[in-house]
């Protein structure tokens, strides 16, 4: 019995280690299957969408058939490349770039009714059937970046959603106590919210009986020295130092170390675990005022937005459109001149995605550089 229990645990990790092996080469084929399949299925729509354009006309029959095989050519590419998106997030997570990447190729895709004619690539169909086909090709890679524009907001939605809560729970102490040794007191585990240091955790209470900062009422952060830094605020806890309970006597006990700079003290505070309690407070007051700001930036200004969206959408659309062979199927706007259901989507995604940029701003400002 004791020899099999000695045994289960090294079976246990050797399961781990090859099922994390065996999702990571997964994870790799599954990118460069799904990357080669969008690149195919894109020149089949796009020859597609060439070949109808100067093709002669064909009769109901082989139209029918032909609109069958193009739209299994959208939902494959749509799967494709929604797949394609997911791996590419995997791969590159975290990365700051990452969102305008996935924007940018479906923006690609979606203003591909707009590009393709420019280009020259597809010219003005000659019969109305064969313009139906060319319209099918060409909107069933705009229906693809659609569904890949929506997924990088969602992705970035999710991710940042994560991220929030990791940091409500943790802020930055994981990162500060890779520097800190400490220890939380079971006994009495104080947390004010936007406290003084000595009312977060990881004070210690017999080192805050005679802390000259906790009986003047400051905060170590303020006066760039505190009990995770100074070796003397610890030694006159161990000497037990008797410390005035006046606010303005005990202020002249607080040590002044004069061989550090200010920015060598700045950085111990960076470092500092009670700080970075400090800044989680802080973090759990902006994201809600971001979150309000956001949702009222889109209620009182719904009007006004809405209508910059339809027309920076028509804008990039002509702009992307200025040069193409017009018909009066080619030449058709992708965005209607009154704003409507795709304007209102659009809109809601555009101010997903700020709120999703705003978390990452407010991370980086409170934890990173530590403002």
């Amino acid at each position: 019995m004791e020899h099999g229990n000695i045994h289960e645990p090294i079976k246990y990790v050797r399961r781990a280690h090859w099922q994390t092996e065996a999702l990571n080469w997964l994870g790799s084929r599954f990118f460069w299957v799904s990357a080669a399949a969008t690149l195919a299925l894109s020149i089949w729509l796009v020859y597609y969408a060439m070949h109808f354009s100067s093709a002669v006309a064909i009769s109901p029959e082989a139209t029918q058939t032909a609109a069958d095989l193009i739209f299994k050519l959208k939902i494959g590419l749509t799967v494709s490349l929604l797949v394609f998106g997911i791996c590419f997030s995997v791969n590159f997570v975290g990365d700051y770039a990452l969102p305008v990447t996935l924007l940018g190729i479906a923006a690609l895709f979606f203003f591909a009714p707009s590009w393709l004619p420019w280009s020259g690539i597809v010219s003005d169909p000659r019969v109305e059937n064969m313009a139906a086909l060319t319209s099918m090709a060409m909107g069933a890679l705009s229906f693809a970046g659609i569904a890949l524009g929506i997924g990088a907001v969602l992705y970035q939605v999710v991710d940042a959603s994560i991220r929030v809560r990791q940091r409500i729970k943790y802020g930055g102490r994981e990162e500060a106590l890779g520097k800190t040794e400490v220890k939380e007191e079971e006994d009495e585990i104080r947390n004010v919210f936007f406290g003084k240091c000595w009312q977060l955790p990881f004070c210690r209470k017999f080192i805050r009986q005679s802390c000259p900062i906790y009986h003047s009422r400051r905060t170590c952060w303020k006066e760039r020295v505190g009990c995770m830094c100074e070796e003397s605020v610890i030694l006159d806890a161990l000497h037990g130092k008797v410390i005035p309970r006046d606010a303005i006597a005990a202020a002249r006990y607080i040590p002044q170390n004069t061989r550090l700079s200010p920015e060598q003290k700045a950085e111990r505070c960076r470092n500092c675990v009670i700080y970075n309690e400090h800044q989680r407070h802080k973090y759990n007051l902006l994201l809600p005022a971001a979150i309000v700001l956001t949702a009222a930036a889109y209620i009182i200004l719904h009007e006004g937005l809405l209508t910059a969206t339809n027309r920076a959408l028509r804008d990039i659309d002509s702009a992307v459109s200025r040069f193409a062979f017009t018909t009066a199927e080619s030449g058709k706007k992708l965005v209607d001149p009154v704003p409507g259901f795709l304007d209102e989507v659009m809109l809601i995604l555009l101010m997903l995605f700020v709120l999703s940029q705003m978390v990452r701003l407010i991370e980086f400002a409170v934890f990173k550089l530590k403002i």
